[in-house]
């Protein structure tokens, strides 16, 4: 059995965001009323200690995960499990005194959006003005705490929009003591906007979608060369950046090796507490049925998995999130 329970877990704790990101909709889902509250998160991860002996690696995600109410306190009680965490934020609300509560409340590991050292790039694809500079303000306040209790990166999705801009910013993360990584995403239908395997297609996501494959194969080579060459702090494996090219250039031919790996291995709630397997496909039922052990062995759930064992699309799961599972 110990096979064949989650070892890692996304946490959607809000669809809210302080942003409007060119390439995420999730602020735009009126969820808010029904959003599960840190109590139920708390739950919920004890419900999972009950069946996975193992500490897991929890991703609390959102929207802004650092804008959920009791946010510090659900890191703590996941730190006192044993188990790793880790958030992604855009940095917007970082001040001192959340630079600091973060550090102490035991996170593993932050990652915070940075798309270009081009404030006005970041600036557009984030939503506002301010937005790059808040995010440098970030970075500072955390350095000054975090000493060696937290890793401190950058996400960076590769999009048309800042293509250009990639290398400059490698070289930026690498020079600067107090960040430990990057780590690149492909640009996918943006978040919470309506399941569309053609999105890539519309004139409204040209902006946002490479029409040039070779231009992005330019860039994704020099990654790689990069990473050869000793830039340490590019987090994504070879074989990733290598099937990121085969992705800009044909999204419709599914490009790992072997099919989704995660039917065993990735428990994911959404914001309203729903548990899939797979985000795309039907819901086993939600945390606050407080029968998670039961859902996870269930028969719909292993109707699920054979569904997604002859999956052929590229979703964010298979191609970001857990290409390395």
């Amino acid at each position: 059995m110990k096979d064949n329970v989650p070892r890692t877990c996304l946490l959607t704790v809000t669809n809210s965001c302080v942003l409007r990101c060119k390439m995420c909709n999730l602020w735009s889902l009126d969820t808010l009323d029904q959003e599960i509250n840190v109590q139920e998160c708390k739950d919920f991860i004890d419900s999972l200690g009950q069946f996975c002996p193992d500490p897991m690696e929890i991703h609390l995600i959102g929207g802004e995960s650092l804008i959920k109410k009791g946010i510090f306190e659900l890191i703590k009680h996941i730190s006192s499990k044993g188990s790793r965490t880790v958030i992604t934020s855009c940095g917007y609300t970082i001040d001192e005194p959340v630079a600091k509560a973060l550090v102490e409340s035991g996170l593993s590991m932050l990652n915070i959006s940075l798309d270009s050292i081009d404030p006005v790039t970041h600036n557009s694809l984030r939503g506002k003005e301010d937005c790059f500079s808040r995010v440098m303000k970030a970075i500072e306040l955390l350095s000054k705490y975090k000493g060696s209790r937290m890793k401190l990166g950058i996400n960076t999705v590769i999009s048309a929009a800042n293509l250009d801009k990639i290398v400059p910013l490698i070289e930026w993360v690498s020079a600067n003591n107090n960040l430990d990584s990057i780590y690149f995403m492909a640009v996918m239908r943006p978040f919470g906007a309506p399941i569309d395997w053609q999105w890539h297609k519309k004139n409204e996501y040209k902006f946002l979608w490479p029409q040039d494959p070779g231009n992005v194969n330019v860039v994704l080579d020099k990654i790689i060369a990069m990473k050869k060459q000793g830039y340490s702090k590019i987090e994504n494996p070879y074989g990733q950046l290598v099937d990121f090219k085969s992705y800009f250039a044909s999204p419709e031919k599914f490009i790992k090796a072997r099919r989704c790996s995660l039917t065993h291995s990735a428990i994911n709630i959404n914001a309203i507490g729903d548990i899939y397997l797979c985000f795309f496909m039907e819901s086993l039922g939600n945390i606050r049925d407080g029968k998670i052990h039961e859902l996870w062995f269930s028969e719909k759930a292993d109707k699920v998995r054979e569904k997604m064992s002859h999956c052929q699309q590229n979703c964010e799961l298979v191609v970001n999130c857990y290409y390395g599972d």
